[in-house]
């Protein structure tokens, strides 16, 4: 509880890095679980002991200590990501903040000059009001009593607070909403006005509704007589609209592996007034989730899905110039069987932007060079949990090269994503009966985990979805598929795969026969070798190469 109250006091919104560097005593106790450490520069080595940080987002220090039995320990000490008030304080004055257990109480402080935070100026002493050890009259029975259920009553309002805080957060990560909460529309206030190049579409035509989100309602439609999906966002959810828009629209983002982006207009399937809204390409297979709940795929069929995935991410990944036009490299950060839509020729298109961000490249004109988000909290921000790397987990993302952290990141979702389809291959199982699909940690976990059982799990257990001895059949070492998903899943970031890379493994699986170029980065090289003894069951280790559409 206490590493989740002193995260909590350290709630409010980042803001841009000030001019001077502020520095700071950097502490955390061991039970402490969270870290600050991302809100500066750390430097001297030493864990356990009092390190100088150097703050990144705030001209302010702040400490927590816990008074218990008159003793006061120190809880965490350093950066604040914002400047609040009572950062002004030039020294450290500590006042009481909340009642952790029975016994004891926590003292927290704000203060704005160099290593003010190293010591506090003083606590309450003993006898003092407000403290857990105050002496004051002799009450009666009666009396004690009613204090005692005062007290108790306060502790469970706090922890009511505090639960609801993290509550809102999770909801608001769920929901997908995009650097804060998205403030409600101004009643009268014509969210058109905003938008008025936005055209009427009198040709679209709306059918049945595919999919209900948190900021929009996916639709089946037409238009000009074609089949169309239509992605239709509440007034609310405007700037939800002008993120995904502009992605769509960025030059050169055109990719079979891609979802197709076809307009964008303003609608409604009702009376009502029109909402914004995007016209993408319609799969009528469903999303890769959907697809695998229904079917089972044989071992070309999964390679395909599989190869495509990887194909469409690195794509999104890769900044390239192409006809005189540049495409920057983009992380999608919500990489999920739900935002993966299943082609007629049983390949994979990747949707649903409404997360990705532009990545700062080495070629990219100026033009088009990204503003990083706002703070830590904004970069760190992601979409569905089950899929959520152990960096964005433990918020231990690197944030000084946050557009290599957040390509990592998309590769530990893919990884997940391959052992979805892999899991529903037939030929990959002893009986060729393979069970009922299953996503990501659905069998460790069940189908609502929580961010906190996810952490322990991937985080501090570092524990994966289970890989049945039986895929080893299909190739050997060091290609093979076991290999490469815990290349991709790996609890260290750096020591992942590429995109490239995994399309470049995925390429020489499907097409054993044929050299592949290979990655510089890419370990253990991309040709997997195949066994000298092939087991005649359950499957052959020589397959067919895999056509693709």
């Amino acid at each position: 509880m206490l590493g989740t109250l002193g995260l909590w006091v350290l709630l409010p919104a980042a803001v841009q890095s000030p001019p001077s560097r502020r520095a700071c005593v950097f502490f955390e106790a061991p039970r402490v679980r969270g870290s600050t450490k991302t809100l500066g520069e750390l430097l001297g080595a030493g864990p356990g002991s009092p390190r100088v940080i150097r703050c990144l987002y705030s001209h302010c220090c702040f400490g927590i200590w816990n008074l218990t039995q008159d003793q006061a320990q120190v809880e965490m000490q350093g950066c604040r990501d914002s400047d609040e008030p009572g950062c002004e304080s030039p020294h450290c004055d500590p006042t009481p903040r909340a009642h952790p257990s029975p016994g004891s109480i926590l003292f927290t402080c704000s203060c704005g000059t160099d290593f003010c935070n190293a010591n506090y100026s003083h606590l309450p002493p003993p006898g003092s009001s407000g403290t857990p050890g105050s002496q004051g009259p002799q009450t009666t029975p009666g009396e004690s009593i009613w204090m005692a259920l005062v007290l108790l009553g306060l502790f469970l309002l706090f922890l009511l607070l505090l639960g609801s805080i993290i509550l809102s957060l999770l909801q608001r990560k769920a929901c997908r909403v995009r650097g804060g909460p998205e403030p409600e529309p101004a009643l009268g206030r014509d969210w058109s006005e905003e938008l008025p190049e936005l055209p009427e579409l009198p040709e679209l035509c709306f059918s049945q509704v595919l999919r209900e989100g948190g900021h929009a309602v996916v639709w089946a439609g037409r238009l000009h007589g074609e089949p169309v999906a239509i992605k239709v966002f509440p007034p609310r959810a405007v700037s939800q609209f002008r993120t995904e828009r502009a992605l769509y629209e960025l030059p050169g983002l055109k990719h079979q592996h891609i979802v197709r982006f076809i307009t964008a207009s303003k609608g409604s399937p009702g009376p009502s007034p029109g909402g914004p809204l995007l016209v993408l390409e319609l799969h009528p297979k469903g999303s890769l989730c959907h697809y695998l709940t229904q079917h089972t795929s044989d071992w070309g069929s999964s390679l395909r899905m599989a190869l495509s995935l990887a194909q469409g991410l690195a794509f999104l990944h890769e900044e390239r110039w192409q006809d005189g036009q540049y495409k920057p490299g983009i992380a999608h950060r919500d990489l999920s069987s739900q935002n993966v839509l299943i082609r007629e020729d049983g390949s994979c298109a990747i949707g649903d932007l409404g997360l990705a961000l532009v990545l700062p490249g080495l070629t990219q004109p100026p033009a088009w060079t990204p503003t990083p988000p706002q703070g830590p909290a904004a970069i760190m921000e992601a979409g569905t949990h089950r899929y959520m790397a152990p960096e964005l987990l433990d918020k231990t993302l690197d944030l000084q090269d946050w557009g290599t952290a957040l390509r990592q990141a998309d590769v530990y979702s893919l990884a997940l994503l391959l052992w979805e389809i892999l899991s529903r291959c037939p030929d990959l199982q002893p009986d060729s009966r393979p069970s009922s699909f299953q996503l990501a940690y659905e069998a460790e976990l069940g189908s609502s985990p929580t961010t906190c059982e996810l952490w322990a799990l991937a985080v501090e257990e570092r524990r994966r979805p289970y890989i049945p001895p039986t895929w080893r059949f299909f190739t050997a070492e060091p290609g093979g598929l076991r290999e490469l998903l815990e290349d991709c899943w790996d609890a260290d970031p750096e020591a992942r795969l590429t995109a490239e890379c995994v399309q470049q493994r995925l390429a020489a699986l499907a097409h054993p026969q044929e050299a592949h170029p290979c990655p510089e980065d890419c370990p253990h090289g991309c040709q997997p070798l195949l066994p000298e003894d092939c087991p005649s069951t359950p499957t052959p280790c020589h397959v067919p190469p895999v056509g693709l559409g």
